[in-house]
């Protein structure tokens, strides 16, 4: 059977049809090729965001939908190729070799014999079968603790009756050797060595369950119990495992796979006395199997149980496919759908979201998002958003909205900002709407954000957010040559900063307090003020490395807008002697470099200590720094960046180079950053604070400026 072309707009549905339906079917099978074939494409994209854990999880994920005998070398396309590559790196980098082999006997099936990449396998895993069979030695009972160790994590991603076969009988032959020196132990007094003796309790403790995940890790719990009952193990197989393998075999309803669950799950709980918790006995990636293969088969015998859907839209996460999340958990919903269910499906909609932009796969949060449009609509009916389920909805489309926003897809993001900000109100989210619409183009929509802003239920509390509303109405009202309206605009954020500054909290408060004051006093012409107030930032970020490192930047980005190069110094000097992080030091650095370029100042060593490099050097502020130090171009650096973010931080900075060598064409430059379709990176403010029009008013007499 050929694989279906599966592609990313169909994927979430084909992928929950697979998992839906257990037969082995000629059409379910060709469909199961063609996910397992878009899930390694998915697997290969966070290996290329340089991502090797979560690439490695979401190419177990493809293996794991994969039973006995259902694995097939045409589910390996070319991408598919590079991400088992990635996948053996990393597991082979971390010593698993069970699951190392298996992935390159895969990889190898996919090769001409007589390709010069299937001769370097062949050769690399000969090596590695002399290295196991060198390795496993010792006494009896390590020989065979060893083997298992390596044929059970094989068999977990090798979908072959032969791999399953080989590795119980390898925990039949441990357990067996464990049993014999227990016997001989007790009836005897024959006492073995150290090493034999914790083999034989180990094998005694964990075989049982061990056989029986790797049987149920298939859906096979019927196999699990006669290899169980027909062998030594059932000597030591635990009542509650046998009571749960055989109302699984026998009445194989939800109820029997959920206790088959709940049985691995209190396995992997650590017991009071044990400090290594019983995953670490058993094996982590051992449990999570077991879990995952009870959990399946409880979801197809009722895919309408909320409990099973919610625990299998967990492992789908964790497993790389997220996208399948909102659809099994949609499934459950039904036609009256309960509120408190509601609310958890949007929570693990939200964290399934959050984990994919961790890693920087938008493609993948998009999907997930898009999947879970039935789940946001039941969270937005009147009685199910009363009960409190609106919140959580509107953080799930704010996810959404800020990657969007980061991905320069503003038209995008502004509806679901709009949302957001509608069902939870505050002035946080207006203000960000503002910015949306001030990229956009539309003043008169990012005005009216603000008067939203300024009168939504936080707004008595929420002094700072406030007064960055106040200052993005004096600029809009200011580029628009309306004097009157920026000089209000301009006193309303003066009287909050002032407010704030009379406040007293954490450094970070009080870091901000200051730091805003000091813009407003720029936008006053106030420059000595403007120098206070961040000076008393740093002073009060001092405690906390993190604010201190927020603190410079801001001080830094200020000197570089006013050509204030002492006072840029200055507070890179605070942030290296208090060694702030490299990201921090690095753009601080940056700034200072332009700034005494621009002033036609030398280079020392504040600039060098802070654009020096070390850690990953692909990193983008890695490359920002090489760009610095003169050893990388702007053409380069332009071609390094591989998002729109770094696009426009590119073409800000090497747009500021030219403008420190004098080219006079540089405004226009700089005009394309301040108005390019992102918002929350701080080179699209300097832009426009370095382009702003010029603005003239007297700091009101009667303004209360406090100097603690």
């Amino acid at each position: 059977m050929r694989p279906v072309d599966v592609g990313d707009n169909d994927f979430a549905a084909s992928l929950v049809r697979v998992l839906r339906d257990g037969s082995r079917s000629p059409e379910r099978l060709g469909l199961l090729k063609g996910v397992v074939r878009r899930q390694l494409v998915h697997a290969q994209q966070r290996f290329v965001l340089v991502h090797a854990e979560e690439g490695t999880a979401s190419v177990l994920g493809a293996l794991y939908l994969l039973r006995a005998g259902e694995g097939h070398s045409s589910m390996i396309d070319p991408q598919g190729a590079r991400a088992l590559d990635g996948a053996i790196r990393f597991l082979g980098g971390r010593g698993d070799e069970g699951r190392t082999h298996a992935l390159m006997r895969m990889r190898a099936a996919t090769l001409d014999e007589k390709a010069p990449e299937r001769v370097a396998l062949d050769e690399h895993m000969t090596n590695l079968e002399r290295w196991l069979a060198e390795t496993h030695s010792g006494t009896a009972g390590e020989r065979l603790g060893a083997e298992v160790r390596y044929l059970v994590p094989r068999s977990m991603v090798d979908a072959s009756d032969e791999s399953l076969d080989a590795a119980a009988e390898a925990i039949t032959a441990w357990v067996g050797r464990g049993i014999e020196i227990d016997r001989a132990f007790r009836q005897l007094g024959r006492r073995p060595t150290r090493a034999e003796g914790m083999e034989a309790a180990r094998s005694i403790e964990t075989g049982a369950m061990m056989l029986a995940a790797l049987y149920v890790r298939h859906g096979d719990a019927a196999r699990a119990l006669g290899r169980l009952e027909g062998s030594d193990l059932r000597l030591v197989t635990e009542g509650q495992l046998r009571r749960a393998l055989t109302a699984a075999t026998e009445d194989g309803d939800v109820r029997a796979w959920e206790m088959l669950a709940a049985t691995f799950a209190h396995a992997a709980a650590p017991d009071e006395d044990d400090e290594d918790g019983g995953s670490e006995r058993l094996g982590a990636d051992l449990v999570e199997a077991a879990l995952w293969g009870s959990l399946l088969e409880a979801y197809r015998k009722d895919p309408t149980n909320m409990r099973v859907a919610a625990f299998l839209s967990e492992r789908l996460v964790r497993l790389g496919m997220s996208e399948g999340a909102p659809v099994v958990l949609a499934g459950a919903l039904g036609s009256a759908p309960n509120s408190g269910f509601v609310g958890e499906a949007c929570t693990v909609v939200f964290e399934a979201m959050a984990v994919d932009a961790d890693v920087g796969d938008h493609d993948a949060v998009r999907r997930t998002f898009r999947a879970a449009a039935p789940i946001l609509a039941a969270a937005d009916r009147p009685e199910i958003a009363q009960a409190g389920v609106d919140i959580v909805s509107a953080r799930v489309r704010h996810v959404m909205a800020t990657i969007e926003a980061r991905a320069g897809n503003l038209a995008a993001a502004r509806p679901l900002f709009l949302a957001g900000a509608k069902g939870n109100p505050s002035v946080a989210a207006w203000v960000r709407l503002a910015r949306v619409d001030r990229q956009l183009g539309n003043s008169a929509a990012a005005l009216e954000s603000i008067r939203q802003a300024r009168t939504s239920p936080d707004a008595r509390v929420s002094l700072a957010d406030v007064c960055e509303a106040n200052l993005m109405a004096f600029e809009l009202h200011r580029d628009a040559g309306e004097q009157a309206e920026a000089r209000t605009a301009l006193q309303e954020a003066l009287a909050v900063a002032i407010a704030m500054q009379k406040q007293r909290g954490d450094a970070g408060t009080r870091a901000r307090a200051e730091t805003l004051l000091g813009r407003v006093y720029d936008a006053y012409g106030e420059a000595k003020l403007s120098r206070q107030a961040h000076d008393r930032a740093l002073s009060a970020s001092l405690a906390d490395r993190d604010v201190l490192g927020a603190t410079v930047l801001q001080t830094v980005a200020r000197a570089l807008v006013q050509r204030d190069l002492d006072g840029g110094k200055a507070a890179l000097q605070q942030g290296l002697d208090a060694e702030i992080d490299q990201e921090d030091r690095i753009y601080a650095g940056l700034w200072l470099h332009l700034l005494q370029r621009q002033t036609r100042a030398p280079t020392d060593d504040t600039t060098t200590r802070a654009l020096a490099i070390t850690g990953n050097r692909d990193s983008w502020v890695v490359k920002l720094a090489t760009w610095a130090m003169g050893k990388m171009t702007d053409d380069a650096l332009i071609a390094a960046a591989q998002n729109t973010a770094q696009k426009v931080e590119a073409e800000f900075y090497t747009a500021m180079s030219r403008r420190a060598g004098g080219d006079p064409a540089t405004d226009t430059l700089l005009r394309r950053v301040a108005n390019s379709p992102v918002i929350d990176i701080i080179e699209v403010q300097l832009a426009k604070d370095l382009l702003a029009p010029p603005f003239r008013t007297s700091l009101p007499p009667s303004a209360n400026v406090v100097s603690p």
